[in-house]
């Protein structure tokens, strides 16, 4: 039998990641993959995991993450905010345009039905991920669907969040959801073996659902 594990991702674009910071950012949650990866073959013990990355390809984190997952042969789930040509829109450079249509093409694409939007990108990630990673700067919502607004929804759903903090100094902390998987279950193994491989903290009064 196999064990198929979805991750989700949401995090900040480049524009509120320092560029100096980038590369450590990107290593963080790389490592951070392997041992998401690592805590689901622990759960599934002697079966076979697969595992999927779920990430909207904007540039920033969402696109850090693409590129891991598909460098450790993971699946690469792509949940669009809008139809491709509207979303091409908000990447200003040809590079980046570019960049965009290469993961896409290497992706599974998930388009919104009709009018799309960023609260209706992150709910889709949430509807199929086990679990969420966040690179978040610790700043409360600005507004739905932004980084902390889908970290505090996905804890509700009774996912678990891996934040990763922007600021060097802070190691990844596991938050868990507010309500517990089903004991015994295969979730309920991943989530003690997710809790055995990170530092575990309490849900951040900032990572709250936006006004």
């Amino acid at each position: 039998m196999t064990r198929r594990l979805a991750v989700g991702v949401t995090g900040h674009r480049l524009n509120q990641l320092p560029e100096p910071d980038r590369p450590r950012l990107e290593r963080a949650l790389a490592r951070a993959m392997d041992r998401i990866e690592a805590a689901a073959m622990a759960a599934a013990r002697r079966e076979a995991v697969r595992m999927t990355m779920i990430s909207a390809l904007a540039e920033g984190t969402d696109r850090f993450a693409a590129h891991a997952a598909l460098a450790r042969d993971w699946r690469l789930v792509a949940p669009l905010p809008f139809r491709k040509g509207r979303y091409l829109k908000d990447f200003e450079t040809p590079e980046s345009k570019a960049e965009f249509r290469t993961l896409l093409a290497q992706s599974t694409p998930v388009e919104p039905e009709g009018r799309g939007s960023y609260l209706a990108v992150g709910m889709m990630i949430l509807e199929r991920a086990d679990v969420l990673i966040a690179l978040w700067n610790g700043a409360p919502p600005k507004g739905t669907g932004g980084t902390a607004d889908v970290s505090a929804r996905a804890l509700q759903m009774g996912k678990p969040v891996l934040w990763i903090s922007v600021e060097a100094r802070r190691p990844p902390r596991l938050i868990a959801p507010m309500r517990a998987a089903r004991k015994g279950s295969w979730r309920a193994n991943f989530h003690r073996s997710l809790a055995a491989a990170f530092r575990t903290g309490a849900q951040p009064e900032a990572m709250r659902l936006a006004a």
